[in-house]
C-alpha cells in the first residue's frame, strides 16, 4: 500500500451521510440477523495476532441506530467476542454507530460492507440479506422459493434468517438460480416435487439433482406424463432403497451419465437418470425400451452427444 493512487479516481465523490461516531454501549447489545458467530475465525484473528488481543488490529463493531433511538450490532459479532474474551469484566465496549432510516438499509449496509470485507460472504449470505434489504431479484427469487417448498438458510436459529417456505428443505442459492435461469421456475418446481415425494425426511436437496431433474421435466414429458412419473417415482424409491440418501442417488446418477465431458454435472445426473431408469423399467416389464425410445430417446441422445459418449 502507498499514498500513490494508480489509475484514474473521479474528481469528487459524494457524501451519502456523516451520521457515525464512535460510542460505547453494552456489550451485549441484540445482534440484527447477523452470521454464526465461528470459533474458526476467532482462532484466525487470535493467531494473527500472536494468540494474544492485539487492539491496534481489533476494529470497532457496527451498530445501527434507527429513528427511534433502537440500536443492533449488525456486523462485528466476531469482533464482540473477541472483546468479550480480552475484557470479561466491562459491561460496555466501544463501537462505530451509523444512523439508519430503517432496518432495509442496515441489509443493504451489511451487504455493501461484506461483499469485499474480512470475511468474504457465501452466496446465502448474501442472498438472505439482498432479500431482507428489498432487493427485487432476491424478493422474486424468495418466492420461487417458497412454491418449491424450499428455503435458504443462514443456520443461525435465529428468527428471520432464512427465504423461503419456513418447514421447507434448505438449498443452496447458487445451484437453485442456475437451475431457474436453465429450465425456469416450473420445471425446478416439478423437480422438487418428485424429489420431495421421495426424500421428505431430509433437510436438504442437492443443487445438482434439482437441476439434473429439472432439465428432465424441461426437455421431455418425465414428470407430465402420469403414468411416466408414477414409474419414475417408483423407480427412485427403489434406488432410495439401494443408496438411502438423494446425495447418494444423485451420485450414482451423475457417474452413470458422465462422458468425456466431467463439468456438465446437471446433464449427467440427468442422463444417468433416464439410462437408468430405462433399464429398470424394461427389466421389471414395466416400460418397454420401444415406448421409451419414442418418448425420450432424442433426448437421451442430445445429451450423450453432449457428454461425448
Amino acid at each position: 500500500m502507498s499514498n500513490k493512487v494508480f489509475g484514474k479516481l473521479p474528481s469528487n465523490i459524494q457524501i451519502v451521510s456523516d451520521g457515525v461516531s464512535t460510542q460505547h454501549v453494552p456489550v451485549n447489545i441484540l445482534s440484527y440477523k447477523n452470521r454464526r458467530t465461528d470459533a474458526r475465525v476467532i482462532k484466525g484473528y487470535l493467531k494473527a495476532s500472536g494468540g494474544k488481543f492485539d487492539r491496534r488490529i481489533w476494529q470497532e463493531p457496527l451498530v445501527a441506530e434507527l429513528p427511534d433511538g433502537t440500536r443492533y450490532l449488525f456486523d462485528g459479532d466476531h469482533r464482540r467476542v473477541l472483546y468479550k474474551m480480552a475484557y470479561p469484566t466491562k459491561e460496555t465496549m466501544p463501537v462505530q454507530v451509523v444512523r439508519v432510516k430503517d432496518k432495509e438499509e442496515i441489509s443493504r449496509l451489511f451487504v455493501a460492507i461484506n461483499k469485499t470485507a474480512r470475511k468474504p460472504l457465501n452466496s446465502n449470505e448474501v442472498f438472505v440479506h439482498e432479500y431482507l434489504g428489498g432487493i427485487q431479484e432476491a424478493l422474486n427469487t424468495g418466492q420461487t422459493l417458497t412454491r418449491c417448498n424450499l428455503k435458504v438458510d443462514l443456520g443461525t436459529g435465529e428468527a428471520g434468517t432464512y427465504v423461503g417456505h419456513s418447514g421447507g428443505q434448505q438449498v443452496k442459492i447458487d445451484g437453485f438460480r442456475k437451475a431457474v435461469k436453465d429450465t425456469g421456475a416450473a420445471s425446478v418446481q416439478n423437480a422438487c416435487s418428485i424429489i420431495q415425494s421421495v426424500w421428505s425426511d431430509q433437510k436438504s436437496i442437492g443443487a445438482e439433482m434439482l437441476h439434473g431433474f429439472a432439465l428432465l421435466d424441461y426437455n421431455t414429458s418425465l414428470l407430465s406424463n402420469n403414468k411416466h412419473k408414477q414409474l419414475f417415482e417408483e423407480f427412485l424409491n427403489a434406488c432410495k432403497m439401494a443408496d438411502i440418501t438423494s446425495k447418494k442417488v444423485s451420485t450414482t446418477l451423475k457417474s452413470e451419465g458422465r462422458g468425456k465431458k466431467t463439468n456438465n454435472f446437471p446433464e449427467s445426473v440427468a442422463l444417468g437418470a433416464l439410462l437408468k431408469f430405462r433399464d429398470w423399467a424394461s427389466a421389471g416389464k414395466k416400460l418397454s425400451k420401444t415406448t421409451f425410445n419414442r418418448h425420450y430417446g432424442k433426448y437421451v441422445k442430445d445429451l450423450q452427444d453432449m457428454m461425448g459418449i
